[in-house]
């Protein structure tokens, strides 16, 4: 089964890799035994976030997302209260 990997290394660009794995993978065996991350890193599949559990497809469009540092949301608030002060 050939299953596409979109991920960023913030020292590179995009990175596209085609994988073959066995059928009846899950997320989880995928990202931890055989890609080393950890398994809490964020996995989508055609944009959509997915659980660890999902197995995967045949021709399915795997995405690794960084994990957000800081909230956007917050930096805002941040910056707009010590730009009023």
């Amino acid at each position: 089964m050939t299953i596409e990997v979109f991920y960023y290394i913030s020292s590179h660009s995009d990175e596209v890799k085609s994988m073959n794995i066995k059928s009846g993978t899950s997320i989880r065996v995928f990202i931890s035994d055989i890609l080393g991350y950890e398994v809490e890193t964020p996995v989508g599949v055609y944009g959509k976030l997915v659980a660890d559990t999902y197995i995967i497809k045949d021709k399915d469009r795997i995405e690794i997302y960084e994990k957000i540092i800081a909230d956007p949301k917050i930096n805002r608030k941040k910056r707009a209260s010590y730009e009023q002060s």
